[in-house]
């Protein structure tokens, strides 16, 4: 058995078209046709930061109950044995100390001291 070159000459039909296929190109449609929203030209094509996005991002306890609810997860579907009782254990122990610190915390807890110009000393000092 001998190694044959898979090339085609050029004297050798390439592939056949495919039916229903047309040979030329596929241009897009320009905005506004087929009833499509064009975009105004000033305003950049970018999706705006969801509340869940920005929470996660500002707030420290969000991320430690998804954090928490990914071991729950992954933990039950995808572990097995001792392993899958010590990481379920610890998603619902993180789970459940976010929750209790969160549900002992006061309004007044939750109010933020302002801003401090640079060198401006300690708060409350």
């Amino acid at each position: 058995m001998s190694a044959r070159s898979r090339r085609r000459g050029r004297d050798t039909p390439g592939v056949p078209p495919v039916p229903g296929m047309s040979p030329t190109p596929v241009v897009p449609p320009e905005p506004g046709e087929l009833g499509l929203p064009a975009a105004p030209a000033s305003k950049p094509a970018r999706r705006r930061p969801g509340r869940l996005t920005r929470t996660l991002r500002t707030r420290w306890w969000p991320r430690f109950l998804l954090a928490g609810a990914l071991l729950v997860v992954v933990g039950a579907t995808v572990l097995s044995g001792v392993v899958q009782a010590w990481v379920v254990g610890s998603g619902v122990l993180i789970i459940f100390v976010t929750s209790f610190w969160l549900l002992s915390l006061s309004p007044d807890d939750y109010r933020r001291e302002p801003p401090m110009p640079p060198g401006a000393g300690a708060a409350g000092g």
